[in-house]
């Protein structure tokens, strides 16, 4: 259980330094007014990947008794969902709308995971 949970916490930061990664570029691209591009598709799909890795790595520490807070993880599975519900979004709009859905899919789901972590005393310092 203790490699699952070393995983598990290694990719919460992993997810974070993307997710600000991701906000960068998208506010750049919102001031420079261009469209979104491969890099922007890339850290989208990277930051839905890697949440669900966390969502998986997360159900195995349940299944393995490491559950900590009931809160934890249902605050969690909420914010998988938002990003999923997110990507999808932006892959359907068009323009500048792709572009706001692109950078919602990485605040939206950022301040779930501060929230989550938050439920289990785990905030990054």
């Amino acid at each position: 259980m203790d490699i699952v949970l070393v995983l598990h916490s290694l990719v919460r930061f992993v997810i974070l330094l993307v997710a600000v990664v991701g906000i960068i570029k998208v506010l750049m691209a919102l001031v420079q007014k261009t469209k979104p591009d491969q890099i922007d598709r890339t850290l989208a799909s990277a930051f839905t990947g890697l949440y669900d890795l966390q969502v998986l790595t997360g159900l195995l520490l349940i299944l393995l008794g490491g559950l900590s807070q009931a809160i934890h993880p249902i605050v969690m599975f909420v914010g998988v969902l938002a990003a999923h519900g997110l990507q999808a979004m932006s892959k359907r709009a068009e323009g500048t709308r792709a572009t706001m859905y692109r950078l919602a899919l990485f605040i939206v789901p950022l301040v779930v995971i501060l929230v989550g972590l938050a439920t289990i005393g785990h905030l990054p310092t």
